[in-house]
């Protein structure tokens, strides 16, 4: 809320919040790999946060934002909010994915000794995957990138972030859902609730893309509309403009 609340002044000082999350992600990453405790007061509330930070939650919730303001109608001022900082919140969420994977690498080794059930190697797959995208994803929202870069160059390549959500649901999927009957009980698990939440999140986006683009293909001076303000945009304003789908 506060990110759309004042947008022009996470866009100003959005170096400073990229790495107070650093900081929180490196916080709970490192009793991982380093012998020290999460204390400062957070005993009671660690295990909420821990999961808040390094377990998806709220890299899920900011993709998932960054997904609908591509399929929000252009005209409502909450999605012109959104729009002004999507390339923040894309990297926010890029920032505690990394931070996700670090915390759970050594799923990495229990994956290729063949050690994992079917649904953690499919999350296993998916999170590898979605490595690979967020890469480039993360560095062309980037301001000091983005501004370097053809917006129609930018634009093709956002077109991968299709791909991303999909991986994004596909690990979702082998994280909670059932494997060990049959297909009527995929959504019988102990997560069960949450899978479905989460594909009700991700199969109406996807709806709603679709739909987006049958629309745009039925009137294509709306598509031309598009591209104009692609071409016109200013650099500074980052990914505002374009419906790619883009992080």
């Amino acid at each position: 809320m506060v990110l759309i609340a004042f947008p022009n002044t996470v866009k100003k000082h959005r170096i400073i919040l990229y790495s107070a999350m650093i900081i929180v992600e490196a916080y709970f990453v490192g009793p991982t790999y380093f012998d020290y405790s999460l204390a400062f007061g957070l005993s009671e509330g660690r295990n909420a946060l821990r999961s808040f930070f390094c377990m998806g939650i709220m890299a899920e919730a900011l993709f998932a934002v960054v997904a609908y303001v591509g399929v929000m109608p252009s005209k409502w001022d909450l999605t012109k909010r959104l729009k002004s900082v999507r390339a923040e919140l894309s990297v926010l969420g890029c920032i505690i994915s990394f931070g996700e994977i670090f915390y759970y690498a050594n799923y990495f080794i229990m994956f290729f000794n063949g050690e994992l059930s079917t649904g953690r190697n499919i999350a296993t797959i998916a999170t590898i995957l979605l490595f690979v995208l967020m890469v480039p994803l993360m560095l062309t929202s980037l301001y000091f990138v983005r501004r370097h870069m053809k917006p129609k160059n930018w634009q093709r390549l956002q077109y991968f972030s299709y791909l991303f959500y999909f991986g994004l649901l596909l690990h979702i999927v082998g994280l909670y859902g059932n494997f060990d009957g049959g297909i009527s009980d995929f959504l019988t698990g102990r997560h069960a609730d949450a899978l479905r939440c989460y594909l009700w999140i991700w199969v109406s986006y996807f709806v709603l893309r679709i739909a987006k683009y049958l629309f745009q293909w039925l009137h294509p001076a709306k598509k031309v509309e598009r591209d104009m303000m692609i071409e016109d945009e200013d650099t500074d304003k980052g990914p505002a403009y374009c419906d790619a789908g883009g992080t």
